[in-house]
């Protein structure tokens, strides 16, 4: 599955309904701020390798750093309304109301179910700001601004500020450095870039850069390349009749040895067997999962 990067609108803040696909589609990630509620219906979440069962209710917390899709169930599909932000609007006020939004992808739980506290108040204050952003009267940009500042706070106390001030700038400050080297690697995996690379791009060291991704993602490096490298490589298995070495060359792979030693590695089968289940499957479900 590919990560796709989508860039939003002029405006700094936005609220777009969806109904995400029945079909599982390619893992995508934005260069803003995320926040999904689902109005209606059942489905899943993904979110890298965590998954979420959905219902009417749920409030899901995504970051610029993650992957992330929504698919809906079959009998009961999913409808949601997404706001997107640039954390610009809440850095000016008070950037500690970004802590929910500064996680490690592997120890973050994306979402806060139906029913817990402040959901449904965040609910409605998305339906608030997309009217405002659809009505455009007078000042309606503050009272949006003002009614996303008011969900932050209600997702702080939900996830509780448990870690002190100090820890939380030493976390805010790897996440604002480590942005643009996550933008670089996302744009030229396909390429075969080293650690030397994206250091050179962000003028840091190999050493600092190296820790960046530590400390931000919880994996390294070589890690965040190889899980860029894989979804593609899935993607391109899955929908078109590439062989498997053109598919090794799009990947960043100079040779078919190194791609399927990863491939096995990672997925637990080789690139054919890849394939060939998904064949199999697709004639016998028209669902994939």
């Amino acid at each position: 599955m590919k990560q796709q990067h989508y860039e939003l609108p002029v405006e700094m803040i936005h609220v777009q309904e969806w109904t995400p696909s029945e079909q599982l589609e390619p893992f995508h990630w934005h260069s803003n701020l995320e926040i999904g509620y689902c109005v209606s219906g059942k489905g899943w979440f993904y979110f890298g390798s965590k998954t979420y069962e959905v219902e009417a209710g749920d409030v899901f917390i995504v970051n610029n750093m993650e992957p992330h899709i929504a698919q809906s169930s079959a009998s009961e599909p999913s409808r949601y309304l997404f706001l997107y932000f640039d954390p610009a609007l809440v850095e000016d006020r008070e950037k500690e109301l970004l802590a929910p939004f500064v996680y490690q992808p592997q120890k973050f739980q994306n979402k806060i179910p139906a029913g817990a506290q402040g959901t449904a108040e965040i609910g409605a204050l998305m339906h608030a700001i997309q009217r405002e952003l659809r009505q455009r009267k007078s000042a309606y940009r503050s009272m949006a601004r003002s009614d996303l500042l008011k969900i932050c706070v209600l997702l702080l106390r939900h996830y509780g500020n448990e870690t002190t001030s100090k820890k939380f700038n030493q976390a805010y400050n790897v996440y604002v450095k480590l942005q643009p080297a996550l933008a670089f690697v996302k744009d030229n995996f396909r390429e075969p870039i080293e650690l030397a690379d994206v250091a050179q791009h962000i003028n840091l060291s190999v050493s600092r850069t190296g820790h960046l991704f530590k400390e931000a993602l919880g994996k390294g490096y070589k890690e965040f390349l190889l899980s860029l490298r894989m979804t593609e490589a899935k993607k391109l298995l899955l929908q078109t009749e590439l062989p498997v070495t053109d598919i090794c060359l799009q990947c960043g792979y100079q040779s078919l040895t190194p791609f399927y030693r990863s491939f096995k590695l990672a997925v637990g089968l080789s690139p054919h067997e890849f394939r060939k289940q998904k064949s199999i499957r697709a004639l016998m479900d028209d669902s994939y999962e």
